[in-house]
C-alpha cells in the first residue's frame, strides 16, 4: 500500500468518529481557517458541521495556538498541556517581534486588566480590540493579533464557541475546567504519539516539524512510544480501515491529510505545488485527491473544479458530486 492511501485511513478519511474523537486522534488540527477546519472535521464526523458547531458550543474543542505560531483545534481536555510545550517553544521565538511591536511586560499586564473585565462570558475579537483601544493601547499593525496570540499561549484566553459564523474568546479557566498537571516528557510523549497514529506512515523529520519540537525530543518520544518503525517510516499500531486507489476525496485548503506534513511529496507532485499555494503565500487552496494523491483544486464559491490532467468523464460526474455532497 502507498504512503498516500495509508494515510487516507490513518486520517480517518476511512472511517470517522465523532467530532471530540476526531479531534483526539490528531492532537491538534490546524485551524487559522475556521469554516476550513470545521469542514475538515465535519468529514470526519458524524453529524456534520452542526456537530462540529456543538463541540465548540459545549467545551468539547476550543482553538488555540499550541505549535508553530499556528492556530489549531484542540482536544479541552488536553489545551493546557499542549500550552505548557507551547510556551518553551514559542515565547523564546517571539520575543524580537514583541520588541518590534513595542509590547512589554507593562503592555502585556494592562492588556491583562481588561481581558478580566470586558470577556465576561464571551467576547468578539472586535469588541476586544475596542476595549484595549478606550483602554489607551495601541492595537495596529499586528499588535492587537499579537495580544491575542500572546494571551492566549499564556492560557488566558481560548476560542471557544461558536455564536452566528464568528467564534469568541473566552476565559481559558473558566471554560475548561481544571486538569492534573503533567511533565514536558509525558506531554511531548503524548503529542508524538498521537501526530504518528493520525499521520501515518510518517517520518521523525515530520514529527518535529508539525510539532515544532527538536529532533531529540523527538526521538526520544518515538524510542519510548511502542509506536512501529520500517525502513525510515513510522505506523501507528491502531487498524483503521483501508482506502481504495480510487477513493476520492474533496478536502479544505488547510487540511492535515496535505498540510500536516513536512514533506508533502507522498499526496503532491512537487512540480505542482505552486498550482496549490501560488507564489508560496501560505494560502492553500482546497484540492481534490484521488486515491490520496492531489489530483487538482476546487473553489467554494461555485463549487468548482479545475484538475491537473484531463480526467474521465465519470470521475468528473464523480466531482461534481462530492461538491455538491461536501458540508460548507
Amino acid at each position: 500500500m502507498s504512503p498516500a492511501l495509508a494515510r487516507l485511513a490513518s486520517q480517518l478519511l476511512v472511517e470517522g468518529r465523532d467530532p471530540e474523537g476526531v479531534v483526539s486522534h490528531f492532537g491538534a488540527m490546524q485551524g487559522q481557517d475556521l469554516p476550513g477546519v470545521i469542514t475538515s472535521i465535519a468529514l470526519r464526523a458524524t453529524g456534520g458541521r452542526q456537530a462540529v458547531i456543538d463541540a465548540f458550543n459545549s467545551g468539547e474543542i476550543v482553538r488555540t495556538w499550541p505549535q508553530r505560531g499556528t492556530l489549531h483545534v484542540v482536544g479541552a481536555d488536553r489545551v493546557r498541556d499542549l500550552l505548557v510545550v507551547a510556551r518553551e517553544r514559542t515565547f523564546p521565538q517571539t520575543v524580537r517581534r514583541r520588541r518590534e511591536l513595542g509590547i512589554d511586560e507593562d503592555v502585556l499586564e494592562r492588556a491583562r486588566d481588561v481581558v478580566g473585565t470586558a470577556v465576561g462570558s464571551g467576547i468578539t475579537r472586535t469588541e476586544l480590540v475596542e476595549a484595549w483601544r478606550q483602554a489607551g493601547l495601541a492595537t495596529e499593525q499586528g499588535r492587537a493579533y499579537h495580544l491575542i496570540f500572546h494571551l492566549s499561549l499564556e492560557g488566558l484566553l481560548v476560542w471557544g464557541p461558536m455564536v452566528g459564523k464568528e467564534q469568541h474568546l473566552v476565559l481559558l479557566d473558566e471554560w475548561v475546567p481544571q486538569a492534573k498537571e503533567r511533565d514536558y516528557d509525558e506531554i511531548v510523549a503524548d503529542i508524538v504519539t498521537r501526530y504518528v497514529t493520525s499521520h501515518a506512515p510518517t517520518t521523525r523529520r515530520d514529527v518535529a516539524w508539525w510539532a515544532n519540537l527538536p529532533l531529540r525530543d523527538v526521538d526520544r518520544a518515538l524510542a519510548s512510544s511502542g509506536l512501529v518503525e520500517r525502513d525510515g517510516w513510522w505506523w501507528g499500531t491502531d487498524d483503521h480501515g483501508a482506502a481504495s486507489p480510487r477513493s476520492l476525496h474533496l478536502l479544505p485548503g488547510f487540511d492535515e491529510m496535505l498540510l500536516g506534513y513536512a514533506d508533502r511529496s507522498a499526496s503532491l507532485n512537487p512540480d505542482r505545488a505552486a498550482d496549490i499555494c501560488p507564489g508560496g503565500n501560505g494560502v492553500f487552496k482546497p484540492t481534490i485527491m484521488l486515491g490520496g494523491r492531489v489530483i487538482g483544486t476546487w473553489q467554494r464559491t461555485g463549487r468548482q473544479a479545475s484538475f491537473f490532467a484531463e480526467p474521465s468523464e465519470a470521475l468528473r460526474r464523480r466531482v461534481t458530486t462530492k461538491l455538491e455532497e461536501i458540508p460548507l
